[in-house]
C-alpha cells in the first residue's frame, strides 16, 4: 500500500468514526484531518467532500470495474460479464455492510439518491464505451448500458435500505435485477 493510499485509509476510518461519534453534519473535517495526522487540505486532496468519504466505495469501486469488465471475454454474454465482474471486487465485506448502515443512518435517502444516480450514470458510460468498443450500435449501446447500470443499482438501492444487509442478499438481487432486462434487450440466455 502507498503513502497515499495509507493516508486515504486513515482519513477514511477516522472520518466514520467521528460521523458514528458526531453525526455526519457534526463531525468536523479540520478535526477529522487534526486526529488523522493530517492537514486539512490533505483530507480534501483524498475526498472532495465528507459525502465522499461515505461513497469511496463506489467511487473506488467504479474505477476497479472498469479494468474487470474489460478483462471479460467478448465472446462472454454481457450481464455474465457485469456478474461476474462485481462478484470478484477487492473489497473488505465487512466495511462495505457497515458504510451501508452509515448511509442509511446519516444522511438522507434523497442525498443516497443523488449519489447512487451519478456512480449509475457513470457505470453507464462505461458500459457505453465498451459496447461501442465491440461494435454495438450507438443507440443499442446506449440503452443496454442503461439499463444494465439501472438493475445493478437498483439492485444497491434495495439492498441499502434493508435494516441489515448482507452481501450475499446483494449478489442475489442484482443477479435477480440483470435477469429481469435480460429479454428486454435480447441477451442471450443464462450462462
Amino acid at each position: 500500500m502507498t503513502k497515499a493510499e495509507r493516508t486515504r485509509a486513515a482519513l477514511r476510518a477516522t472520518a466514520l468514526k467521528h460521523f458514528v461519534a458526531d453525526g455526519f453534519e457534526a463531525a468536523s473535517v479540520p478535526a477529522i484531518a487534526a486526529e488523522a495526522g493530517v492537514t486539512e487540505r490533505t483530507f480534501y486532496r483524498h475526498f472532495a467532500t465528507k459525502d465522499e468519504v461515505l461513497f469511496a466505495d463506489l467511487t473506488e469501486g467504479l474505477a476497479w470495474f472498469r479494468q474487470a469488465i474489460r478483462s471479460r471475454p467478448v465472446s462472454e454474454d454481457l450481464i455474465s460479464s457485469v456478474l461476474e465482474s462485481l462478484g470478484s471486487a477487492p473489497t473488505d465485506p465487512r466495511l462495505l455492510v457497515e458504510i451501508a448502515r452509515l448511509r442509511r443512518a446519516l444522511l438522507s435517502p434523497e442525498r443516497i439518491e443523488r449519489v447512487f444516480r451519478d456512480r449509475q450514470a457513470a457505470m453507464a458510460r462505461e458500459l457505453r464505451q465498451l459496447l461501442g468498443d465491440r461494435g454495438v450500435g450507438e443507440l443499442d449501446a446506449a440503452v443496454r448500458a442503461e439499463a444494465l447500470a439501472g438493475a445493478v443499482f437498483a439492485a444497491v438501492a434495495v439492498w441499502s435500505e434493508e435494516p441489515d444487509p448482507d452481501l450475499r442478499v446483494l449478489g442475489a438481487l442484482t443477479e435477480q435485477a440483470l435477469e429481469k432486462v435480460r429479454p428486454l434487450l435480447g441477451f442471450r440466455g443464462r450462462r
